[in-house]
């Protein structure tokens, strides 16, 4: 063979190697797309399952302390529609590998009993002991199971991904190790805290148009900046027109270093405040962030409102305030400040659920005493204290209820169920966590 034969057979050899290494190369790229794209269907499937998990706890415990038909039937309905989906994001999961068979089992059964319980309560059919007893059976392996979930989704939250190999470090965690970590838990409800800053009721019929601004005085753009300099506390030249925020509720915006506030163009009210900066330590107690917050609300000029849960992260104190009236407290007007910890300034403010459902109500009405409807209370729960208030539904109506605080006679957990003090029907349940950054409903 001729040097330039060589020459030309080393040339397509070359090109055959080079080809068939890049088909490797891109192979092993699909590949390892595939197995990316399946671990991340993993880690999401699992964040589903631990997030259904928490609301299947949290029904079976409130259809513990439920006392009437209707709302056991609403709690039954929802626990067998939240089984299917816990079930839908398990069937995404490799059960076996993970040794999840035992939750796929008890996710049925408690599908199972939710419809009994639906249906009996439906029939207007009293609820057993023994069956009262179930609940409570049900409810435990919820618990554990729901902390064992939650302890993988923790694991994988710190940087972890779910693979199928034996291999475990710090940014690897195979099934098989997953599995293991099914009995441990890190980090038991890590993310209450989001689930439940709004306080209750905070999100109900937020769409509608507002009731404080529909006869209001229009003010102008330069009255705006007026109230806005006036709610954070500066001059009026250090505030910068930002924009024209034309939603639900319509407001001038205007920014002052790190802050954004929101006046509304109907009545000049402070529509919301966010801050843009981040607070590193904590020198400010939260009752004195509460005490700040109330003397912050009554020089903005909304009277009358009342302090119910707090919540305290990122050293900032989130104060929900409900107004309140003839020792009467409307959950539906609620406004939220956020006081810096570090210094005590108002951080966040937001006033929507006030400035959409605040009106002249009629006097609080009910057909029995709160003595009397107590007896409406689950036999489970001891009744702490009480108080009249009136609480939105969905439909986009209120409610006027006796609101009453209880402990559970088998858990110490407390509870307030609200009972409509015209009707004597159970409306709403609420769980109560007390934790170290203040206390929280769910």
């Amino acid at each position: 063979m001729t040097k330039r034969g060589y020459i030309r057979l080393f040339s397509y050899a070359f090109t055959v190697v080079a080809v068939l290494a890049g088909f490797a190369i891109m192979n092993m790229n699909m590949a390892a797309g595939y197995k990316a794209q399946l671990e991340n269907n993993y880690q999401q499937s699992l964040n589903e399952l631990s997030e259904t998990m928490d609301s299947i706890e949290t029904n079976l415990t409130k259809s513990i302390y439920s006392n009437s038909d209707k709302m056991l039937y609403e709690i039954s309905s929802d626990l067998f529609s939240e089984c299917g989906e816990a079930k839908e994001a398990l069937s995404r999961l490799p059960v076996g590998q993970m040794n999840l068979s035992s939750t796929y089992k008890f996710i049925s059964q408690a599908a199972d009993y939710a419809s009994y319980i639906a249906q009996k309560a439906a029939s207007g059919e009293q609820i057993s002991d023994e069956e009262h007893k179930n609940l409570s059976v049900l409810l435990n392996y919820a618990h554990q199971l729901n902390e064992s979930i939650g302890s993988m989704v923790s694991i994988c939250n710190s940087g972890g991904r779910i693979t199928a190999s034996n291999v475990k470090n710090k940014n690897n965690i195979s099934i098989s190790s997953l599995s293991n970590d099914m009995t441990t838990a890190e980090e038991s409800f890590k993310d209450y805290p989001t689930l439940l800053y709004d306080g209750p009721f905070a999100d109900a019929v937020l769409n509608r148009e507002p009731e404080l601004l529909k006869n209001a005085e229009e003010y102008t753009k330069e009255e705006a900046r007026d109230a806005a300099a006036y709610a954070m506390g500066c001059a009026v030249d250090q505030v910068n027109y930002v924009n024209d925020d034309d939603g639900i509720i319509s407001c001038y915006v205007f920014s002052y270093g790190q802050k954004t506030i929101g006046i509304t163009k109907a009545g000049g009210y402070v529509a919301y405040i966010l801050y843009g900066g981040k607070i590193t330590q904590s020198t400010v107690s939260e009752q004195n962030a509460v005490n700040i917050a109330k003397k912050y609300l009554e020089k903005l000029d909304f009277p009358n409102m009342t302090e119910t849960y707090y919540m305290s992260s990122n050293n900032i104190c989130v104060i929900n305030f409900a107004y309140t009236n003839n020792n009467v407290i409307y959950y539906s007007d609620l406004i939220k400040v956020g006081i810096s910890m570090n210094d005590g300034k108002v951080v966040s403010f937001e006033s929507k659920g006030f400035l959409t459902n605040h009106r002249e109500r009629s006097a609080f009405q009910t057909a029995k005493s709160a003595d009397e409807l107590q007896g409406n209370i689950s036999p489970y729960l001891n009744v702490l204290g009480v108080k009249q208030c009136v609480i939105p539904k969905e439909n986009g109506t209120e409610a006027m209820c006796y609101e009453y605080h209880c402990e559970s006679t088998e858990t110490n957990e407390e509870v307030l169920i609200y009972v409509n003090s015209n009707t004597g029907a159970e409306e709403n349940i609420l769980l109560l966590l007390y934790s170290d950054g203040g206390t929280l409903t769910k």
